[in-house]
């Protein structure tokens, strides 16, 4: 992942898909959903760490990275422009982290070998495993 893909609005994940991945004769599947993230808004790093539904190898890091840089940005901000436009970026931020959230989960799924569903493979997979 580089800074390109952490402001790729026009890739975002927009609906709700399915991606599978066959692992040892046996379909693993991923649900990622296409709405803004609430928990990842308010939980933000954390709640990489504390969910099971997002364990794929990478995605921790992936997600961690853009919250680092933006704890970076904001106490420059902060420095430099004063508090309040501080607390401004950081809302702007933590939006930008809910919305963009899944979208980073998907791009990762797809990087460990997984591929969106078809409809009909969808429903025959059943519900999400965990690799």
């Amino acid at each position: 992942m580089d800074i390109s893909d952490w402001f790729d609005f026009k890739q975002r994940v927009t609906q709700d898909m399915t991606l599978v991945k066959t692992v040892d004769g046996r379909t693993v599947t991923k649900q990622v959903k296409g709405s803004f993230n609430w928990l990842a808004w308010i939980f933000n790093w954390i709640y990489v760490l504390a969910t099971q539904k997002y364990k794929t190898a990478g995605f921790v890091k992936k997600a961690i990275i853009p919250v680092v840089a933006l704890y970076v940005a904001d106490l420059l901000v902060v420095i430099i422009l004063g508090n309040t436009v501080g607390f401004i970026f950081n809302v702007v931020g933590s939006i930008w982290y809910g919305l963009m959230f899944d979208t980073w989960f998907k791009n990762q799924l797809i990087a460990n070998g997984y591929h969106v569903a078809h409809s009909a493979q969808a429903n025959e997979s059943g519900q999400q495993n965990v690799e």
